[in-house]
C-alpha cells in the first residue's frame, strides 16, 4: 500500500475538480458528443443495451461504455461532455446533507456506544451524501466493476464519479506496481460524486460466507486504515462507510457490523477530534436493522 506522499501530486489529489461551465446543450446533444468522442466503443447503438430514441438509453450505453473503457486520457470535448452529463445527474439523483441526519445518540439515547453524537445510520444511496470522504469497496485493480451496469457499488461510484477517477486509479497501480491487498486503502477525489474525495477500500473476500480470522482482520483494517488516511489528509471531517464485503464478497451482515463499529469505536477513543462525523450507510431496511440491534446492545469497554 502506498504512502499518500507518494501518489497525492501524481492525481491532483489537493486541486478541486471543477464544475462544468454553463453549457445550454440538451442532454441528447451532449450524450452525441461524448458517444462520439470514445474510440473502439464495444457496443452499437442497436443493441439492447440502448436504444437512440431516448436520452435514459444512450445513457446507460455512455456508461456501459464508460465501465469498459481502458484508462487513458480524454480529450476536452468530450470530457466537457461527460463533464456535464454527470453533473445534471448528480442533481437529478438529489443531495443529502450527512451533518443534517439524525445521530444515533438522538435516536437510541441509552447506547453506550462510544461518540454516538457523533455517528449516523443511514438507509439509503451512498452516492447521494454529501461529506468529505465516501469509502468504496474496490476491487483488487482499483479501476472499478468491469462488468457493464453492474448492481455493485463500485461499479456506482465510478459511473457516477466519471471516467477520471479510473484513470487516477490506474496510476495509483502502475507506480505501486501491483494490485491493492485485503485492508489496504488508497484516495482519490471524489470527481462527480458530491463528495470531495474517495477512498477505496479493499475489503476481503469471504469463501462460503464463512470468515476466516484474517478476513476479519483486513476488514477491520479497511476501517482503521480509511481513517488514518482521511486524518492524514488534514482536511477530511466526516466521512461515510458502506457495509464493506457484506454484498458480493459474502462477510454475513451481523459479524461485519460488529467489526465495523468495534474498530470506527476504538479508533475514535484517541481521535475524536480528528473526525467530526462518521456515517454508516447501508443497502437495505434489514441491514439498518442489523446496526440499529448491535448498537442498542452495545456495551463499551
Amino acid at each position: 500500500m502506498l504512502k499518500l506522499s507518494e501518489y497525492r501530486d501524481l492525481i491532483n489529489l489537493d486541486c478541486d475538480f471543477p464544475d462544468p461551465k454553463k453549457d445550454k446543450r440538451s442532454n441528447y446533444d451532449l450524450l452525441m458528443t461524448a458517444l462520439g468522442g470514445l474510440r473502439n466503443k464495444h457496443f452499437t447503438g442497436t443493441s439492447s443495451m440502448a436504444h437512440l430514441s431516448t436520452d435514459d438509453g444512450l445513457f446507460r450505453w455512455l456508461q456501459a461504455e464508460l465501465s469498459l473503457r481502458e484508462p487513458a486520457a480524454i480529450d476536452p470535448i468530450t470530457s466537457r461532455a461527460i463533464n456535464t452529463l454527470l453533473y445534471r445527474e448528480t442533481g437529478k439523483r438529489g443531495r443529502v446533507e450527512a451533518s443534517h441526519l439524525r445521530r444515533v445518540s438522538e435516536i437510541l439515547p441509552e447506547c453506550d456506544y462510544l461518540d454516538a453524537n457523533q455517528v449516523v445510520l443511514y438507509r439509503g444511496d451512498i452516492r447521494q451524501l454529501v461529506v468529505d470522504a465516501v469509502v468504496n469497496p474496490a476491487l483488487p485493480e482499483l479501476t472499478g466493476c468491469p462488468i457493464p451496469l453492474h448492481g455493485c457499488l463500485d461499479s456506482e461510484i465510478h459511473a457516477q464519479a466519471g471516467p477520471w477517477l479510473r484513470n487516477d486509479c490506474a496510476k495509483i497501480i502502475e507506480l505501486q506496481g501491483h494490485n491493492e491487498e485485503p485492508g489496504d486503502v488508497t484516495m482519490t477525489r471524489g470527481y462527480r460524486m458530491p463528495t470531495k474525495y474517495i477512498i477505496h477500500a479493499l475489503g476481503p473476500d469471504v469463501k462460503n460466507r464463512e470468515a476466516t480470522d484474517a478476513d476479519r482482520l483486513a476488514l477491520r483494517n479497511c476501517y482503521l486504515n480509511a481513517l488514518d488516511l482521511a486524518a492524514e489528509k488534514g482536511d477530511i471531517h466526516s466521512i461515510a462507510f458502506p457495509a464493506i464485503s457484506t454484498g458480493w464478497n459474502g462477510f454475513p451482515v451481523h459479524e461485519a457490523a460488529t467489526i465495523a463499529l468495534g474498530a470506527v469505536e476504538d479508533w475514535m477513543k484517541n481521535r475524536t477530534s480528528e473526525m467530526d462525523l462518521v456515517v454508516f450507510s447501508v443497502h437495505s431496511d434489514e441491514d439498518a436493522e442489523v446496526y440499529m440491534d448491535i448498537l442498542a446492545r452495545w456495551v463499551a469497554d
